[in-house]
């Protein structure tokens, strides 16, 4: 009987027992991955832009669509690839939709004072740098080419709207918020570079691109936020489109 009660009460849970608090449970909450339906969802639209951007130049090739929507809609289907290949790739590492936009700098207390100080000390470096080579270019008689007026004068208005408000937050998820924790801000902006020479054919914006992506790592391994180069990105490709249209 005294040894049956012994077993009983060493199975019984102790009323002291230490329950876990709150903010544990919190955090294995957030630490769980996304849910199936959302990672799919993800991958479906990652493999829509996929699609999208050979698909359009098709449809140009069989005649149904003219040159500049070709253009303007395989654009924006790249651009849309930028982010959505950087979500997928992270849901299937097992983190989650909050995570991701943690770590990505995207969250609302990323956008802070400090945030929009960069931001506009970027933007304002940016400006200060183009006109300085406009003097160095008129001073020397020295010109570097650039094909973004033949390339972009034709497309239509609503690609112009969408290279201002979502093509920055595309291309700085990517090239700054994943690539430059993991590859560098040098070899993130040497990419990013890459990436507008192949899209235009001129070694001047390849140099352009290449010295705001050096810049804007800088400013975003400093702040920890992605606002401080989503803001002066926004802010250049309004005076460049600017600049073609007026």
């Amino acid at each position: 009987m005294a040894s049956s009660a012994k077993r009983k009460n060493a199975r019984a849970k102790p009323k002291n027992a230490i329950k876990p608090k709150p903010a544990v449970r919190k955090a294995a909450k957030k630490a769980m991955p996304e849910r199936a339906s959302i990672r799919y969802a993800f991958y479906i639209l990652l493999l829509g832009s996929i699609i999208s951007i050979f698909f359009f130049p098709y449809l140009y090739a069989e005649g149904i669509i003219g040159i500049n929507a070709a253009n303007a809609d395989s654009s924006i289907g790249l651009s849309f690839f930028f982010p959505l290949v950087v979500f997928a790739y992270m849901m299937a590492k097992g983190k989650n939709l909050k995570q991701i936009i943690i770590e990505l700098g995207l969250s609302k207390r990323a956008m802070n004072r400090k945030a929009l100080a960069y931001g506009i000390t970027v933007f304002l470096a940016i400006l200060l740098l183009e006109l300085g080579l406009g003097a160095f270019q008129a001073a020397t008689h020295i010109s570097l080419p650039t094909n973004v007026r033949q390339l972009l004068g034709g497309l239509p208005a609503y690609f112009f709207a969408f290279a201002v408000i979502v093509a920055p937050i595309d291309e700085e998820i990517l090239f700054r918020g994943f690539l430059v924790p993991r590859i560098g801000i040098i070899l993130s902006a040497f990419i990013f570079g890459i990436l507008h020479f192949l899209s235009y054919a001129s070694i001047s914006e390849f140099i352009a691109a290449f010295v705001f992506g050096l810049i804007a790592g800088y400013a975003f391994k400093r702040t920890r936020s992605l606002y401080s180069t989503i803001i002066p990105h926004v802010l250049v490709n309004l005076l460049g489109i600017l600049a073609l249209l007026l």
